[in-house]
């Protein structure tokens, strides 16, 4: 009975974990890109999940005026969707503070249905991948409940064509976006930013911004944290603040209030911890090279991943290159879109010009849902010459009932063709993300795969470690914890942070950081995972 317990424990903590690296897969970095500057070959798209292009501006009517640079728009939407990257465009913006073409259009069934109609034909025109309101801003009252209105009709036709749907709203103080509008929405972008003119997007307001909305009833995973990469009250880029001669780790520099590399990469931190992702107001005001912003958030993405430096991206199932017996279909997971369906043994997809940039292990999770029977794929490269590895795919009860599967594949650095093949039919399939692992990351997530042991222990074998939770001094006791054996800690990232030779009785813990820790014995070829708290 007691081996049960602690098998169902563990079980229970794997789920956890699961969830937890789930919601990092979910984590999205949204940068604006403006139509009057900045060019698309300039653009990190490794680096960003979501572009959102600014702005097209609404008639009274509810038209569209005509777009600036629509070829720019084009170029954008082909680089992007190249690289995995989803585009939406982004409708309103502060346009000198008039709204009223917005106030008008919403105040009219007629004119909504005709707005909702347009931004559907324009989406559908350019190969976008949904739209993202920005009405700077509907006032509290009737002009409040219009905005509902009309976000839910936009929601409707959206999303029943696999389209997303988004808004911009300010920081804080909200009052007139209903709370109705919540669940409308794929996510919010939170304008955490010209809060005054100087220090006007600190940290401490970074997180009045988060709370504020979560506590109207936002879910986390819905409330992106927005950033400047900007400074005021002078609105230079950041780029121009570092060329003449702010330091890029600072915040202020000769009057102007901004946001630096360590605020950037802490703000990011706290997106992550309580939010669903980070928004750039805008992306091509950030510096190039070392002093890179938008790298800064990147670092912070993949390390929080576990992937301790090393490489990410995200390649969305439908922007396959070649392909044979598939189809895409509206997809109704988090970030919406398209899905990869109709998948039959022996169908694939390939996916021209992903580089591994360096050699070592390679970390790839899949977004899949199987209505009955599961099925089973496998990863090449070049058409078939390499094989990587097979990764099964579970039973989740439905087409669009979603789980993410992963499995740890070795690469040797270059840039390949990379191919998904139906070894058994029945699934679908909406994402495919690969990160570079440590070999750290690496043991944990094999801890995490058999959480109580690698190989049976006989019956009177068992490993206690206790008080759990520790504050102080954390306890070992038990006949697997003998001489000869080693003792490592890691935190949930993957990173080792204490180790000790087995037979210990006790480790010091005083000095860990609050969180869940997972602590691995092993001894030849046992090992044996716990998990603990500090607190």
């Amino acid at each position: 009975m007691k081996t049960i317990k602690l098998i169902r424990a563990a079980l229970l903590f794997c789920a956890g974990l699961i969830a937890s690296f789930q919601s990092f897969a979910q984590f999205k970095t949204v940068g604006y890109f403006p139509s009057w500057q900045g060019s698309v070959s300039a653009i990190q798209f490794s680096k960003l999940t979501h572009i959102n292009y600014a702005f097209a501006l609404p008639t009274a009517t509810g038209g569209l005026q005509s777009i600036e640079n629509p070829s720019k728009l084009q170029s954008l939407v082909s680089t992007a969707h190249a690289n995995g990257v989803k585009v939406l465009i982004a409708v309103g913006g502060w346009n000198n503070g008039d709204d009223s073409a917005f106030e008008t259009l919403a105040g009219n069934s007629t004119y909504r249905t005709n707005f909702v109609n347009a931004l559907l034909s324009f989406v559908n025109q350019y190969g976008l991948d949904g739209v993202d309101i920005d009405w700077e801003y509907p006032d509290q009252g009737t002009s409040s409940n219009n905005f509902l209105l009309l976000m839910q009709q936009l929601g409707t036709a959206m999303h029943n064509n696999g389209k997303l749907l988004t808004a911009a709203v300010v920081g804080t103080g909200g009052a007139s976006i209903p709370a109705g509008v919540f669940s409308v929405v794929d996510f919010l972008n939170l304008m955490a930013y010209d809060y005054n003119n100087y220090d006007h997007s600190t940290y401490a307001y970074a997180t009045e911004s988060l709370n504020y909305w979560k506590g109207r009833g936002l879910p986390a995973s819905k409330a992106i944290l927005g950033v400047p990469f900007y400074g005021r009250p002078s609105w230079e880029s950041f780029a121009a603040l570092v060329a003449r001669g702010a330091n890029p780790y600072s915040d202020t520099y000769s009057g102007v209030g901004y946001n630096g590399i360590t605020t950037i990469k802490s703000k990011t931190n706290l997106a992550y911890d309580g939010g669903g992702g980070i928004m750039i107001w805008e992306i091509s005001q950030d510096a190039t090279g070392a002093n890179s912003l938008l790298s800064a958030i990147n670092e912070v993405v993949i390390q929080r991943n576990g992937g301790g430096g090393g490489s990410s991206q995200l390649i969305q199932a439908e922007n396959y290159t070649s392909m044979s017996g598939v189809q895409t279909e509206a997809c109704t997971d988090t970030d919406g879109g398209l899905n990869v369906g109709y998948i039959e043994t022996g169908d694939w997809m390939a996916y021209a010009n992903i580089n591994f940039p360096s050699s070592g292990t390679y970390k790839v999770e899949y977004r899949v849902a199987s209505q009955s029977t599961g099925g089973q794929l496998s990863l090449d490269l070049n058409a078939g010459s390499i094989v990587l590895g097979n990764a099964n795919i579970p039973v989740t009860g439905g087409w669009q009932s979603w789980t993410t599967i992963s499995h740890n594949v070795t690469v040797t650095a270059g840039t390949y063709a990379l191919g998904i093949y139906a070894q058994s039919g029945g699934w679908n399939i909406n994402w495919v993300r690969i990160t570079k692992v440590t070999s750290a990351a690496a043991l944990a997530s094999s801890a995490m795969e058999e959480p109580v042991l690698a190989t049976k222990a006989p019956e009177t074998g068992s490993l206690l470690i206790y008080p759990n939770p520790v504050t102080s001094v954390l306890n070992i006791k038990g006949e697997y914890n003998q001489p000869g054996g080693i003792i490592s800690i890691y935190d949930l990232n993957g990173k080792q942070v204490l180790n000790a030779k087995g037979g210990v009785r006790n480790i010091a813990a005083d000095a860990l950081p609050t969180g869940t820790y997972l602590l691995i014995y092993t001894k030849g070829d046992k090992k044996i995972t716990q998990k603990f708290i500090k607190q």
